[in-house]
Order: structure tokens, then sequence, then C-alpha cells
């Protein structure tokens, strides 16, 4: 189905749904499957090593049909423990890099089984589905990046909007409480005046440092914000090396219906005149009665999912952006995922409840 010039394509992704999105660059893995072009895409629900798919579209076919997906056989490297809610994928020398949430769930606590780093080789994989399983290797320091981009925030970053009560109770306060009730490894990491972070896009920039597009917070202009850091590899290394926070980006990038806006996604496309920032913004959380968030945010509800594009200085890791419209999606509002592929043809991925049980993948290709 085509609307606004964009063809709808449904996926079949039970019991998950995608966010992320990220197009697939190693030609051998597209020629062993005999695919034209192919994405890979997070789930959201399960251990990261079961949650990685990839969407091809077969050479020769027309972009309505021939989409097949694959699940990528993964095994975790070592034992970093639990690990749920994928939100987004980005690519940096060769790896593929997957990163949690580390939010909560709607009415809290945070969850610190969110907050991982995961990456395998693109290179090595060869086949999705064949053996050898592919080696991933999984970093789940709890709230290690929620201390680091907090204690930046409060040192040089943007005026933020303040923190609503119920927000705060569920989401800080009660995570606090936790984390000393049950004596955990990570108890003092939270503290009270903290920010709860909650990571939905990722991209890395040509000098190698990684932007993370935050659904919330948002600045006190109720603008979606993205961190700038530099080392994430660090993480994955001997040593005691941490990453740092470069600086932060506010994008003049809010939709129509919407006092606030997060990112949901995010790509960066390279140009002869430099980098191009590509942002799909929208509600800082779903439309659900028990999201936090949306109680202490109503202006953030209904803002209506819309792609912008914005320049990137260069030599800068900080500052504000304004964003140019590309295109809005009113009736889709948990658009989940951009990609750009090397024809510079956007791809979009959402997803939406049908019913109890079936949820549906929409991949819209422009």
């Amino acid at each position: 189905m085509a609307e606004d010039r964009l063809h709808r394509l449904e996926l079949n992704l039970h019991p998950n749904e995608a966010s992320g999105l990220l197009a697939v660059e190693d030609e051998a893995l597209l020629e062993a499957h005999g695919w034209e072009f192919a994405f890979w895409a997070v789930l959201d629900e399960g251990e990261i090593e079961d949650c990685v798919a990839v969407i091809g579209h077969r050479r020769g076919a027309g972009i309505g049909e021939g989409w097949e997906i694959e699940r990528l056989r993964a095994e975790p490297i070592g034992d970093a423990g639990k690990t749920e809610d994928a939100e987004a994928v980005a690519r940096q020398g060769g790896w593929i890099y997957l990163f949690g949430s580390h939010f909560g769930g709607k009415d809290g606590p945070l969850q610190p089984k969110r907050g991982f780093v995961a990456r395998f080789r693109e290179t090595d994989v060869g086949h999705t589905t064949q053996d050898p399983a592919m080696g991933m290797e999984i970093s789940r320091e709890s709230f290690l990046l929620h201390r680091l981009i907090n204690d930046a925030l409060k040192s040089s970053g943007p005026d933020l909007i303040p923190l609503g009560p119920r927000s705060h109770e569920a989401l800080i306060s009660a995570t606090i409480r936790r984390g000393e009730k049950e004596n955990k490894r990570w108890a003092g990491l939270v503290r009270e005046d903290d920010y709860p972070i909650n990571v939905e896009g990722a991209a890395f920039r040509e000098s190698g440092t990684l932007l993370l597009g935050l659904r919330f917070p948002v600045s006190s202009s109720g603008h979606p914000l993205l961190v700038e850091l530099e080392g994430v590899e660090r993480i994955f290394e001997p040593g005691d090396a941490l990453p740092e926070v470069r600086g932060f980006w506010e994008a003049a990038a809010v939709g129509r219906e919407g006092y606030i806006a997060g990112v949901r996604d995010l790509a960066i496309l390279r140009t002869e005149r430099g980098e191009e920032l590509h942002l799909v913004t929208g509600n800082v959380d779903s439309r659900d009665k028990d999201s936090v968030l949306i109680q202490d945010y109503p202006g953030g509800h209904n803002t209506v999912s819309t792609h912008f594009r914005c320049t990137l200085p260069p030599d800068a890791h900080s500052g504000t952006l304004e964003g140019k419209f590309v295109r809005e999606f009113p009736d889709l509002p948990r658009v989940e995922g951009i990609a750009i592929t090397d024809s510079e043809r956007f791809f979009y991925v959402t997803d939406e409840d049908e019913g109890v049980y079936l949820r549906l993948t929409r991949l819209l290709a422009d």
C-alpha cells in the first residue's frame, strides 16, 4: 500500500516488535542470501543474543515483494547476565553495536538488564542462520552510562525540563529503594537528583564518536537531546578506562500536536557538504495510562512522529541543531527506526498493536 509516496510492507516478527534499523554493508553477507539490500533490526523482548533480525530484499524483486526475515544465530561471549529491551543499532569500524534502552517499565523502576551495550563483527557473520553461531560481546555494567550521562548533565549539560513528581518517584526513588533493600551491587549509582535516561537511537560520526538519541530527558524547551560519547569501545576492552561524554546536542525538532518530543531513532548521511543527521522524533512515551512520563508531561502525549534533518557542524561536539522538516507520520505514532541505503533512499520501521496477540511491524520504503 502506498500513502504519501510511502510503500507499506507488513513483516511478521511475532512476538517481537522492531526497534532501530541499520543498512547492512557487507557484500558477502548480502550475496550469501541473494539480497539486493538488507537491514539489521533489534527486537524488544528477550535476550539480546536472540533479538537481532535481518530484513532482506531479494535481488530483482519489486519493492512491494521479495522481503525475507532471518534471525541472527548468535551466542554471548562470557556471562553478562540477563538483557532486555534493545532499542538502537549502529556501525563503527566493522562492528555492529546494539544498545538497550537503559530505562525501565512505564511505571518504573529502572531496570539494570536494560542497561546493556553489545557488539559483533558484521564481516564475520557470513550467513545469519548457519553454523558457527556469531559470537556476541555483551557489556551489562549496571548504570554505567546512566552515571556518566547524569554526571555530565549536571556539570556541563543543557537546561532540562524539571523531572515530574510521578516520574521521580517511580523511576528514581523506587530504584534507589530497591538497590538499598536488596543490597544490590549497583546501590548508590542512582541518586536522588538524577534523571532517568531512555536511549532510543544511535549513530557513529566519522570521527568515531557516538551519538545517542534520548527519548527522555528533553531540554527545558521541550527539544530532544543527543549525547556525544567518545570511546564506547572501552567498555569491551581490558582495564578501567571508561567512555567520555564530549557534549550534548539540542535539536529543535518537535512535531505537530506536541510541546515536547523525544528521539525515536537517528541515522547519519555522509555528504560532500559534511555530516547530515536524520532523526525521527515523537512522543516521550507511548500512549499508555500507566506511563508516569505521560502523566507528568501531557504535552508529550500526542506529538506527531516526524522525520527531521540537521547539519552537524564539523569539529564540534555540542550545540543547537535546527531541524528541517522532511516528512511526518500522523497515523503512525510508533515509528521506531530509520535507515538510509547507499542510494540515499529512506526506510522506516514501525510497530503497532493489532488486537491482543499479534504485533504488526511495518517497513516503510520512501
